[in-house]
């Protein structure tokens, strides 16, 4: 019983030095991470690319190569792109100050209120306390600092790359028992399979969803439609909720912009039908059990690395946790932990 106790003890004790570390050291430890998991991802991408005339041809870690100054590229161009977008929304929200007032207006009268009471231009006290000299210093400062996190990881993934090749045999020299470096190299493979299929799956289908989302939204003439299914596309990395915050933002758009309940109303039932056809349908068949997480443990990792990391954590939440699975899943001791953090005990 004193055994048990004290293994609880120093489980816990051992948790929160984690924890702490994870906070203390986001600075550092983030931007690896992101490096690592981009590494996964250029890999998966780098072997697609074989079936393609001319770059198929280029060597393995030309292909890696390319893959990443591509996607640097296109990050720094969608963080540029968000960015202004974002300053012309924040700068145009005055001009909605009066749709406010009548929203307000129309929901009084709808629920049987004819007097209004006297709150006094609710619009622009709304629009006052979100306007550009307390909104977007934030909303930059988020991008610059996300910016800031994907050059770094750019950088490690360069020198990850640049040894990726060499890393069986080294791994093989630093272990003086052949199965063992064996076991290690095929744990790594394993979690490079996992992770590499899902985010790539993942991406491709945000992409579908984002450019659905952009014909839905430029139908229904909201304002900035390339900006607000940029958003979508983002925020549905985020599992569950995430795709039914990114319609709030429109949605609410299409409220202050035609003042019309049934134009909004409209648009939300328009674009939660793509979101509903990617959760229960297309992901499913996507990514499968690529991660083999429960509901609960994405909703815990969600929780844990969202605190810890903000919207990072969220986005990271479950390559991170099954990363872990996968790596508690092959100690023998800490076995029971993966297989109830799986879907189905199947490991």
């Amino acid at each position: 019983m004193t055994g048990r106790l004290a293994l609880v003890t120093y489980s816990f004790a051992l948790m929160l030095m984690l924890g702490w570390l994870l906070v203390a050291g986001q600075s550092i430890l983030l931007p690896v991470l992101v490096g690592v998991i981009a590494v996964y991802i250029l890999t998966t991408a780098a072997e697609a690319l074989v079936p393609v005339p001319v770059v198929g041809r280029l060597p393995r870690h030309w292909r890696r190569l390319l893959v990443l100054v591509l996607c640097t590229f296109g990050f720094l161009i969608l963080g540029s792109f968000i960015t202004s977008s974002a300053t012309t929304l924040s700068a145009a929200l005055p001009t909605y100050a009066e749709n406010f007032d009548a929203l307000q207006s129309k929901f009084l009268t709808g629920i049987g209120i004819k007097e209004e009471p006297n709150w006094g231009n609710l619009g622009e006290r709304l629009l006052d306390m979100i306007d550009a000299t307390t909104l977007m210093p934030t909303a930059l400062a988020t991008i610059s600092n996300g910016g800031s996190v994907i050059l770094a990881a750019a950088l490690y993934a360069v020198f990850i790359l640049a040894e990726l090749d060499s890393l069986p045999d080294k791994t093989r020299r630093a272990f003086q028992d052949n199965a063992q470096a064996e076991h290690t190299l095929e744990l790594a493979r394993e979690i490079n399979e996992k992770i590499g299929s899902y985010l790539a799956a993942k991406t491709l289908v945000n992409v579908i969803l984002a450019l659905v989302s952009f014909a839905i939204l430029k139908i229904l003439g909201i304002a900035h439609p390339a900006f607000w299914a940029i958003i979508i596309g983002l925020l549905n990395y985020i599992p569950y909720i995430g795709s039914i915050i990114a319609v709030i933002f429109p949605v609410t758009m299409s409220l202050i912009q035609f003042t019309s309940f049934l134009q909004a109303g409209l648009a939300l039932v328009l674009l939660m039908i793509p979101q509903l056809a990617v959760g229960y349908y297309i992901e499913p068949k996507f990514l499968g059990r690529s991660v083999n997480l429960s509901p609960f443990t994405v909703l815990l990792a969600l929780a844990v690395w969202s605190t810890l990391w903000g919207m990072t954590g969220a986005i990271l939440a479950v390559p991170l946790t099954a990363m872990v699975m996968i790596i508690l899943a092959e100690i023998p001791n800490t076995r029971w932990i993966a297989v109830l953090m799986s879907e189905k005990g199947d490991l």
